[in-house]
């Protein structure tokens, strides 16, 4: 992620959605977000919040490929997940902390910086090519420019 936060068109923020924020901040947080990521987890349902014209990205769907990205269709927002698997970094082969029980959802993952930059990229360019967010651009815009009055 520190790649991505040194590039200066992006604008990152590191968010948990903790007991410590409101749920209230978390709707005014992510309805301003253009590219929500995060892991495979109920903490992705907050992509329902999220304008038209942003994108999920699930950084690992942890055998699970159709949850989020059938969550974001019927959203209407654009989906984005690892697209190669060989270059996510599984720790362990992942057991659950109190049953014997083992799934992909209890591993952690080290994910290769380039492909996710890459990745990254690919949904800025789908958040700056949507109609809706040049209309929102124009939008902003308008009301920031300075009338004939404000010029005086």
């Amino acid at each position: 992620m520190a790649r991505i936060a040194k590039n200066p068109n992006y604008d990152v923020q590191r968010v948990s959605y903790g007991h410590d924020v409101s749920f209230v901040e978390q709707l005014r947080i992510t309805r301003n977000t253009d590219i929500f990521i995060g892991m495979h987890g109920a903490g992705l349902t907050h992509l329902l919040f999220l304008p038209k014209w942003a994108t999920l990205f699930e950084l690992y769907h942890c055998e699970d490929p159709n949850c989020y990205r059938d969550l974001a269709r019927l959203r209407g927002v654009h989906y984005l997940s690892w697209e190669r698997d060989h270059l996510v970094y599984p720790d362990g082969e992942g057991k659950h902390p109190e049953r014997d029980e083992r799934h992909a959802k209890f591993t952690n993952y080290a994910f290769d910086v380039n492909e996710f930059e890459r990745l990254v990229a690919k949904a800025a360019n789908h958040v700056v090519g949507h109609q809706e967010f040049q209309n929102f651009l124009t939008a902003k815009k308008s009301k920031t420019r300075p009338t004939k009055k404000d010029e005086l």
